[in-house]
């Protein structure tokens, strides 16, 4: 994995949900900047909002949790690597 993919993961998952991050926002009555912290430093606070997520997208709770612990894993185990 190249390090221009390394945030790609819950950007496409959130894109093929919501459209833009600012649809899902808008969608689940949070903030952009909400959303952009599901993206770069808590996915976990995304799963907060999974009921919603679940009954009214394509996705099941599986594929979110995959998602978000696969995101955890970028921020922990990969960021730091790619930064040195």
């Amino acid at each position: 994995m190249g390090p221009c993919q390394i945030l790609e993961g819950m950007k496409d998952y959130i894109a093929t949900h919501f459209g833009t991050q600012k649809d899902c926002a808008r969608e689940l009555g949070v903030t952009p900047a909400t959303v952009q912290n599901w993206i770069k430093k808590n996915p976990r606070g995304i799963l907060k909002h999974g009921p919603e997520i679940v009954a009214k997208k394509n996705t099941t709770w599986l594929q979110l949790q995959g998602e978000v612990m696969y995101r955890e894993h970028e921020l922990r185990d990969l960021m730091p690597i790619r930064e040195t």
